[in-house]
């Protein structure tokens, strides 16, 4: 029996034959899903920590962390799955903290979710 090609075949996706899927926890795909949920075409994004704990059901900034700390670690065709940029500021108190994060998706992991296109659909059903 001939099996059919079908180009919109998931089972080809470098995520699935490349074995991203084997390699990453549950815990971490919810992290970089909630991630993607804020990104822009490029997949940048500088959700805060509180938006984040808020998007995943966490309780505090802590567990945040330990989640990001490990998904940063995790590679991807020789990349990493998502990249952070920590900046700081000085609060009131003249004590530096961390400021907003800055988040960026690996490219292909990019194509799963297909933002561009889940934002026009978005946008299309608001305006109806």
């Amino acid at each position: 029996m001939k099996q059919q090609t079908n180009k919109n075949n998931y089972w080809n996706s470098p995520i699935i034959k490349d074995g991203l899927l084997v390699g990453i926890s549950a815990v971490d795909w919810q992290t970089l899903t909630a991630l993607a949920a804020y990104t822009d075409d490029q997949g940048e994004c500088k959700p805060s920590l509180e938006d984040l704990c808020a998007a995943l059901g966490l309780a505090d900034i802590s567990s945040l962390s330990k989640r990001l700390n490990k998904l940063e670690k995790k590679t991807f065709e020789r990349s990493p799955v998502v990249a952070i940029n920590r900046s700081k500021r000085q609060n009131k108190n003249g004590v530096w903290v961390y400021s907003n994060n800055e988040y960026k998706l690996h490219p292909t992991i990019l194509t799963i979710f297909n933002i561009a296109l889940a934002r026009k659909n978005h946008q299309a059903s608001e305006s109806d």
